[in-house]
């Protein structure tokens, strides 16, 4: 007969906790520091993310290179702004996303969220315990990086929706110490909205499609 792992004698275990539990309580009560301190962070709420007002402006297509060089399609730059709103009210701590070393990497979609994602990254950043910060998360991506049909969609004007969003991992930082960690999930979208590039960008872009 197999013998139990634990002490079957009535009250025995509760006797053998009590010593544990009690010095534990000494720890937070000597520290003056809460359950919540003296265990590390326990309940970690995910940072929200939602549209700002506008989503996304500053839309435009430039150009890097010389008006006397031979233009090419890797010299072009499809950029915009999208606006967000990042809810910690959650958590009693900062939540920061990435650093200068390991920025984030979001996935950026044309006219549909089923189309092929263009992996971008975007600035590290935080936000302030107990409140909802309004961000602006700029986008640039290599105008080659998309097909030619939408690419003269987008320079003729043509309204199109554009969709920015993934997972991205958080720490919650009180007084420069990780007191936890998370992921929360961004799923942006535009809008159908147009892009007016200048005239002589539209004039050396259409001259390669």
């Amino acid at each position: 007969m197999r013998r139990p792992l634990l002490p079957s004698r009535p009250g025995l275990l509760p006797a053998l906790l009590t010593p544990v539990l009690t010095a534990f309580a000494a720890v937070v009560l000597l520290c003056g520091c809460s359950l919540k301190d003296a265990t590390g962070a326990l309940d970690t709420f995910n940072v929200r993310f939602s549209e700002g007002s506008p989503a996304v402006d500053g839309q435009n297509v430039t150009y890097s290179g010389s008006a006397l060089d031979n233009p090419s399609l890797d010299k072009f730059r499809f950029k915009m702004v999208f606006h967000v709103k990042a809810d910690n009210s959650g958590n009693d701590t900062k939540a920061s996303f990435g650093s200068s070393s390991l920025k984030p990497i979001l996935n950026f979609r044309v006219s549909s969220k089923s189309g092929v994602p263009i992996s971008t990254a975007i600035e590290p950043f935080s936000v302030e315990a107990n409140s909802i910060a309004s961000l602006d998360f700029p986008i640039e991506i290599p105008i080659a990086s998309l097909d030619r049909d939408m690419v003269r969609k987008i320079i003729a004007g043509d309204p199109i929706p554009y969709f920015l969003g993934g997972t991205l991992k958080f720490d919650l930082l009180d007084a420069g110490k990780s007191k936890g960690a998370g992921t929360s999930e961004l799923d942006l979208t535009s809008g159908s909205i147009q892009t007016r590039p200048s005239n002589s960008v539209t004039f050396l872009l259409s001259s390669l499609l």
